[in-house]
């Protein structure tokens, strides 16, 4: 029985596990997934042939239920918030598929950016989020749902949309709907690993109040000479929306 303290919501349409994995090349690659759940993607990810495979579990019932399957010694038990990615693959590249807990979703994410930034390790993900948190995280500038995520998201990935998942897909079924989204690797990452952290207090800064225009947080942030040298003046009457990534990975560089 799936437990809400986990946030579990079991994948149960099969058509939909062979989607999510068409996109990930997974023959002889690394490949971890969060939460194997009932098996939906975990049995056809090995099928694949993955050079070495771990579906993390936090809960003790369904390592119990799988401990005596073949299934059994890909399944990892740990805490994906607390795990550390690079020791189970040797300090070796690897992808990352999962239906994602939803509770923890944006918590995961926001720990694999910093894991992409200080070892770029990631060679890909396929992930499923809430319907609403894969708006924000797919939104482009000047919408409503362009945030902090999604500038976050861009400085690491290429993102794409593979599939939108009804929550009759899913037991139990869940309140709203889901979105599948594609995160390939950047060639190079788009901000220097030691603006990172910069980045992240910037964008908690400029969209903690993202209805108001940005003169005072830039006031605020900046010095009179990095505000006159960097001409910062011309974004003065627009809203945190209203500018683009690269703008923001602009401003971790001068602060």
């Amino acid at each position: 029985m799936a437990k809400k303290k986990f946030g579990q919501n079991f994948l149960i349409n099969e058509n939909l596990c062979e989607e999510i994995l068409k996109y990930e090349k997974i023959n002889n690659n690394n490949i971890l997934e969060v939460g194997s759940g009932n098996l939906a993607l975990t049995t056809k990810i090995i099928n694949k042939n993955p050079k070495k495979f771990f579906s993390l579990e936090i809960d003790d019932d369904l390592i119990e239920k799988h401990k005596n399957s073949l299934i059994s010694k890909y399944i990892y038990k740990g805490d994906a918030l607390n795990i550390n990615e690079l020791d189970l693959f040797d300090k070796d590249k690897f992808s990352i598929i999962s239906n994602l807990p939803f509770n923890i979703s944006s918590k995961l994410l926001i720990k694999w950016l910093r894991l992409q930034n200080d070892y770029r390790c990631i060679q890909s993900m396929t992930l499923m989020f809430q319907k609403e948190l894969a708006d924000r995280i797919l939104a482009k500038e000047n919408e409503k749902k362009y945030g902090r995520i999604t500038v976050l998201v861009n400085a690491f990935f290429a993102l794409s949309k593979i599939v939108e998942v009804n929550k009759k897909d899913f037991y139990p079924r869940p309140k709203v709907d889901a979105t599948v989204i594609k995160f390939s690797s950047l060639k190079k990452n788009k901000i220097k690993k030691e603006n990172f952290q910069k980045l992240e207090k910037i964008t908690f800064s400029f969209f903690n109040e993202r209805r108001k225009k940005n003169i005072n947080k830039i006031k605020k942030i900046f010095s009179k000479e990095q505000i006159r040298k960097e001409e910062l003046d011309k974004y003065f009457s627009l809203r945190p929306e209203n500018l683009n990534p690269n703008i923001y990975y602009l401003f971790s560089e001068i602060i």
